[in-house]
């Protein structure tokens, strides 16, 4: 554009407008100034005033620069990869961006990474619908306590949600061990006709250990081996970030409010009566109303998902054995749920597996089963442990009633050991001997 400036006998300068001035135009011309007036006050030339206003696309438009090419480009697609397995810290990803061959600065890293964490942040409180069987979230919850063997206990509700249809398992146990838990899921497989894709979980010891140095879960190794025999893939939750299992959280909120305060009246006798009426709800209440996000009934949609799920027909369950290395005592005898367990005395001190089956306690050492025994009640601390004891497992007795225990090694000669007198409290149990 060429204006003019002064005289028409001065010099024509080049002057190119910027779009602020042509916006000033603008808005002088819409205040009702004519042309020569908007000149004088401006200093532009009256042709150029005229093209601007006849021809507004004409205005410049300075459009955004173009990003400069930064040392961190080439290495951005591993670097999502590792925030998506969970590793956020930047000395970690710094570290290991260094052995693969970044020569920019901490702070490039840092810049980058600041976007990123506040779209994370976003994204984790937003809800988000599950594509069909693709996902289950599991948690458990405290339903309160229930009576068993005239003492009080501790009852811990399982909770099994599918993502698409809502349909849920749930079960109450007094107990929210490895071997509970695995059982839980196989149940809840068995109930709503197959496995998911992948379970999303909160940090419970029972699925993942810690993470590592660099960020990354490291998963309890029995789960992890259960999750590979089924087929399907665990995930954490972030810590503290509850809205990221929104879906099994109500769940449990679920229970509480609708299932339990409709057993005022009606108070379950035992535990199998209580998982008798929960199982019942279940079925015929909760999987059956119309869900309030979706606005379908929990129970088509379960059916339509099912038929998705990974199929569990004629699959085994998963071959684990219950047990923990335990030390025997020096009197012979192993704890285990508050209560001892005798062994052979010859294996005073030693290190044992005892492994928990459905209705007895199994004591194995180097392959060898050295004791059984009938579950015993477990003890809420309230009352003396007991002592479960089988005659067979006394060491020998001298006239006086003194036994001998020995510290050696089994089947191999004494070297060393004392008198100990016998324990006036313990239980015989005249059963046959192993």
């Amino acid at each position: 554009m060429i204006s003019r400036v002064g005289t028409d006998s001065e010099k024509e300068v080049p002057t190119l407008l910027r779009g602020k001035d042509v916006q000033e135009i603008e808005e002088l011309r819409r205040q009702g100034l004519s042309i020569n007036a908007i000149s004088k006050l401006t200093g532009s030339d009256r042709t150029t005033i005229r093209k601007y206003l006849a021809q507004p696309e004409a205005t410049p438009v300075c459009g955004p620069r173009a990003a400069r090419p930064s040392k961190l480009d080439a290495f951005k697609a591993y670097i999502e990869e590792r925030l998506k397995a969970g590793v956020w810290n930047v000395r970690v990803l710094l570290r290991e961006l260094r052995k693969c061959g970044y020569s920019g600065s901490y702070t490039i890293l840092t810049d980058w990474l600041r976007p990123q964490r506040e779209s994370a942040r976003a994204v984790a409180v937003r809800r988000f619908e599950t594509p069909i069987a693709h996902q289950a979230q599991v948690d458990w919850g405290h339903l309160g306590t229930i009576e068993v063997d005239g003492k009080l206990r501790q009852m811990w509700g399982f909770t099994f949600t599918l993502g698409y249809s809502r349909a849920m398992m749930a079960e109450a146990a007094l107990d929210q061990t490895l071997a509970t838990l695995l059982r839980m899921h196989e149940e809840a497989f068995r109930q709503l006709g197959g496995v998911p894709a992948e379970i999303l979980y909160d940090r419970m010891k029972t699925v993942w250990l810690r993470t590592d140095e660099r960020g990354e879960i490291v998963w309890h190794p029995v789960f992890l081996d259960f999750a590979r025999y089924w087929g399907f893939r665990p995930r954490l939750c972030r810590p503290y970030r509850a809205q990221t299992k929104g879906k099994i959280e109500s769940g449990v909120k679920y229970v509480r409010r609708n299932f339990l305060c409709g057993l005022q009246g009606c108070e379950p006798t035992s535990l199998e009566d209580f998982n008798n009426q929960l199982r019942q709800w279940i079925w015929e209440v909760s999987n059956q109303r119309v869900h309030g996000t979706t606005h379908e009934h929990v129970d088509e949609r379960w059916k339509s998902e099912k038929l998705h799920l990974q199929p569990i027909a004629g699959r085994l369950p998963y071959p684990y054995i219950d047990e923990e290395l335990r030390k025997v005592a020096r009197d012979a005898y192993v704890s285990w749920e508050s209560n001892r367990y005798s062994v052979p005395w010859v294996y005073a001190g030693f290190a044992v597996w005892v492994r928990d089956r459905e209705n007895h306690i199994e004591v194995h050492y180097g392959g060898e089963k050295i004791a059984v025994h009938p579950r015993a009640s477990g003890n809420t601390g309230s009352s003396p442990c007991r002592n479960i004891t089988r005659a067979s497992h006394s060491a020998p007795v001298d006239p006086q009633g003194r036994c001998w225990f020995t510290y050696s090694k089994p089947r191999r000669p004494w070297r060393s050991g004392h008198w100990l007198p016998m324990r006036a409290s313990q239980e015989v149990c005249n059963d046959n001997p192993d």
